[in-house]
């Protein structure tokens, strides 16, 4: 299946639709449900928990309703929305099988990659890749708590990386261009 949409939400939000930028989720909350998603992808995700996670201050009555009205603007600005996301009346979960790409899901593939390694001529290889694919942090200007955890992790799982590869070249004599 062909990658249309690639989502980049280390350094900052872009959103690519058959190569095209996509501009139309341009605010905040838009970006963050639809990070949310990706983030938590393994899984449908309960419409009442995430209404409150995203409107912490607000009533039951407001919250839902806020959601409600946000995943509708998140199907009309995200191109080919019914290929990705799937909802229930009391679910919401991005679809596993959807043609796209998660920026943050290659850094964690590479990472995990890295760190189960061993020692073998491959290990600065894979560690250079999980270091290139971490382009910055998650969602920098977001500080919605559920998010600053999730980026404190990618962020300690970057600087071990970088620590290991450190090591690794002045264990060796080498120098990271070698």
């Amino acid at each position: 299946m062909q990658t249309l949409l690639e989502i980049q939400l280390l350094g900052a939000f872009r959103l690519t639709y058959a190569n095209e930028p996509v501009t139309t989720l341009r605010t905040e909350r838009l970006q963050t449900l639809l990070a949310y998603l990706l983030l938590h992808r393994q899984a449908p995700q309960s419409r009442q928990p995430l209404a409150f996670l995203l409107w912490p201050d607000a009533s039951e009555g407001q919250a839902r309703p806020n959601l409600r009205n946000l995943l509708h603007s998140l199907r009309g600005a995200l191109p080919a929305a019914e290929m990705v996301l799937e909802t229930t009346n009391l679910t919401i979960q991005w679809k596993l099988e959807a043609p796209y790409t998660l920026d943050v899901a290659d850094f964690e593939a590479a990472f995990t990659a890295a760190m189960s390694a061993g020692d073998d001529a491959t290990l600065p290889h894979r560690l250079i890749k999980a270091v290139d694919c971490y382009t910055g942090d998650l969602l920098p200007g977001n500080y919605d708590d559920w998010l600053m955890a999730l980026r404190e992790e990618l962020r300690g799982r970057f600087g071990q990386a970088l620590q290991r590869l450190t090591e690794l070249f002045e264990s060796r004599g080498d120098s990271p261009s070698a």
